[in-house]
């Protein structure tokens, strides 16, 4: 892997075909990639290729190879065709140009770690199951060995995902067992759990996640919606008082929790009145960070076939509405950090934004990689501090969506 493509032979994009704005984004990037590197092979892989590959390979010659989900036989081909080709790639400044399974050299301090993959979920609108299938845990051996490939190129936070990982269970373990085991690994300084569908966070899970010290309290809890009438035609269970129960019991237990929720916007048969039923529940739950999507139609799915649809302009109206009261709510719940100290991870050391200087990018244990904000930090860090060690800050702004601090280095 080397960091940039002016020193690549191949250049391989990653795509997303989850919905129409993910699958625009995915194929602009093609294009753009194609045209602006006319002399390296290309090759696309993902989930857009997996739902349009006999499209793509029509529509896009200028590509040289198309690999689905990288499973299998088709990894091995992808793989075996840049091992035959390494040589050709240029020495960087550092020698270290080479094919890794990790992530790119000079990497953040943090590592996406996938537990599962595919989902089982009853979920009207979600494409997942007919691109990926049903819902496959990754085995402990796989995790652990793809952790310790990140943890020895300079990982120090491991960001589980999968498309449910709250009940994951392989070889005699489940998720809190997995974390111990992760946890066990000293190079390990924090461990983050992204996308537990609410269904499975259990009142087990919020007390271990209170008292296991390396597991960040960070909940990733995507409730889609409020309204148990929208909810059932989504495919999904729950409501607002049973959300708003689990919010508040995760916040008895662990009072310093962060909350991160996603909301779609515009469902078939969403009508006024639901909308203001979600506009009230996410005021009321109180999120440091969430995101609000316009429903996405997509074939194959059941409710693509649903009715009445609420037209375009209507559901651009709400998304605007409801990212206006998410953003309020959370620029709140930071302004509540505001004199507290607080552990953060360096991520960069020496930047600048917007024309300040900066002396560390960082993020608290309540900002997930990439998703959330980041926290600025001011004035001198402690003697020897690098990307990835973990210090007290005491946060003295809010800015949007993130945070600046001062180090105590007395």
């Amino acid at each position: 892997m080397v960091d940039a493509p002016d020193l690549a032979s191949h250049i391989l994009i990653n795509t997303c075909g989850f919905i129409r704005e993910a699958k625009e984004e995915s194929i602009a990037a093609i294009l753009e990639i194609c045209a602006a590197y006319r002399d390296l092979q290309v090759f696309v892989a993902g989930c857009l290729v997996e739902r349009y590959r006999a499209e793509l390979v029509a529509g896009i010659p200028e590509v040289a190879g198309w690999f689905g989900l990288l499973t299998g036989p088709e990894r091995e081909v992808l793989l075996r065709v840049l091992a035959q080709n390494e040589k050709a790639v240029p020495e960087r400044p550092t020698g270290e140009a080479r094919l890794s399974s990790g992530a790119l050299t000079n990497r953040p301090p943090y590592a996406y770690l996938k537990i599962s993959d595919g989902c089982d979920g009853p979920c009207t609108f979600c494409a997942i199951p007919g691109i990926k299938g049903s819902y496959q845990p990754l085995s402990v051996g796989e995790i652990w060995g793809e952790a310790q490939a990140c943890l020895a190129e300079g990982a120090r936070e491991l960001v589980l995902v999968g498309q449910d990982t709250a009940c994951w269970q392989s070889d005699g373990l489940d998720l809190t067992g997995l974390i111990d085991l992760l946890a066990g690994d000293e190079r390990v300084s924090w461990i983050r759990v992204m996308y537990l569908q609410p269904d499975h966070v259990t009142e087990h899970f919020l007390r271990y996640m209170a008292c296991q010290p390396k597991l960040c309290r960070y909940l990733d809890i995507p409730f889609q919606h409020s309204h148990p009438y929208i909810l059932r035609r989504m495919g999904r269970a729950g409501d607002a008082t049973l959300y708003l129960e689990l919010l508040a019991e995760a916040r008895r237990l662990a009072p310093d929790v962060a909350l991160r929720s996603a909301f779609i916007v515009g469902f078939p048969g969403e009508t006024e009145e639901h909308f203001a039923h979600l506009l009230e529940f996410v005021q009321q739950a109180e999120f440091d960070y969430a995101g609000g999507f316009i429903y996405s139609p997509e074939e194959g799915t059941v409710a693509a076939r649903l009715r009445p649809r609420v037209r375009q302009r209507e559901a651009r109206n709400r998304l605007n509405r409801l990212q206006a009261v998410l953003l309020e709510s959370g620029e709140a719940a930071r302004r509540g950090l505001v004199g507290r100290s607080v552990e953060v991870m360096i991520d960069e050391l020496g930047t600048e934004d917007g024309g300040d200087e900066f002396a560390a990018v960082a993020r608290s244990r309540g900002q997930a990689p990439e998703v959330d904000g980041v926290t600025y930090i001011e004035g001198e860090l402690p003697p020897e501090v690098g990307v990835g060690d973990v210090v007290k800050v005491r946060i003295e702004a809010v800015v949007g969506y993130d945070l600046v601090g001062r180090c105590d280095v007395s």
